[in-house]
């Protein structure tokens, strides 16, 4: 049996974290979850020793179909994202190592899918719980996979000290990710967004998905913890901002996370695993709910603004 929480110092990790580990502990200890499945309701509460406390469990998840071509498979800690088209995968995030990205290709081939079809490995953001097991996926299972990341958090990436939360194998980069850029494979095209301020060359998206052939769009937002100064703050909040005006244009109507423990996804998966014909989607929350959704980034970042000014 594999052992998800080998190699990783809860200790460094606090230490060296510049956003979801660190800026999110500006909010203070948080009482845990009475248990393994009252998980945080929203990003706000998913702070301090909670966000602490799920984001080193590494037990596996079952791996989800969640759209017609959207899966879902990882960790409690992180998740990853798994695009179906036409001419073969794309894998949104990679985890943390290579025990993630075994488990990764093993949940792909009980789904169906075949990992040797994936051909693009999209990274959100610069921190190894993210890019951490795209080498070794690549190498092992996805030779013809290109690997791409935003150049600024690749190159600040590549100078930080191989530890606390940039530990994991640094990824060779294939692809830059940009701005507005649009990665296509076969039918799907993903839109890419600049978001900088969890880290700063973070990436959001919006990927294209289809319920029995209804349409739907579903935004990423690349990093969920606010950073730990007062002008990265400004520049989340910026960013916040930013996307929303893409995501009002592709009529965005479905939220998700890579860290499923902050905005009720577990909860979510296990109403669709019960889900009848005819009923409503959980992961389908409509363009007016999702605003509000990006609202919560907004409060998070205007309180730690507030905060980091006094």
């Amino acid at each position: 049996m594999m052992n998800f929480n080998a190699h990783i110092s809860r200790k460094n990790f606090l230490k060296g974290s510049l956003a979801l580990t660190a800026g999110l502990l500006w909010g203070g200890p948080q009482v845990l979850a009475a248990s393994a499945t009252e998980y945080p309701h929203s990003p706000e509460e998913a702070t301090g020793e909670t966000a602490m406390h799920y984001l080193f469990d590494r037990t596996p998840i079952e791996p989800v179909q969640v759209f017609d071509n959207l899966f879902y498979i990882g960790s409690i800690s992180v998740a990853q994202f798994v695009v179906r088209t036409s001419a073969g995968l794309i894998m949104i995030d990679s985890g943390w190592d290579e025990q993630d990205a075994d488990y990764a290709a093993a949940s792909m081939k009980k789904l169906g899918l075949s990992p040797a079809d994936t051909r693009y490995i999209l990274l959100t953001h610069g921190h190894s719980d993210h890019y951490g097991g795209a080498q070794f996926f690549k190498d092992k299972y996805a030779p013809q996979a290109k690997i791409g990341i935003n150049i600024i958090d690749s190159n600040w990436y590549s100078v930080i000290p191989a530890q606390n939360a940039f530990s994991g194998v640094r990824p060779h980069i294939d692809i830059e990710l940009n701005d507005r850029q649009t990665i296509t494979l076969g039918d799907t095209s993903i839109f890419l967004v600049l978001t900088p301020g969890h880290t700063p060359g973070c990436l959001s998206m919006i990927v294209p998905v289809t319920d029995h052939g209804e349409k739907h769009h579903v935004a990423i937002w690349g990093g969920t913890g606010t950073p730990a100064n007062l002008e990265m703050n400004y520049l989340y909040l910026s960013a916040v901002n930013y996307f929303a005006k893409y995501t009002a244009d592709f009529q965005v109507d479905v939220e998700m996370s890579a860290h499923g423990w902050v905005d009720d996804t577990f909860a979510r998966l296990e109403k669709l695993k019960h889900r009848r014909p005819g009923q409503p989607h959980p992961f389908v929350i409509g363009q007016k709910k999702y605003r509000e959704y990006e609202d919560v980034f907004r409060k998070m970042a205007q309180e730690a603004i507030d905060k980091y000014k006094q």
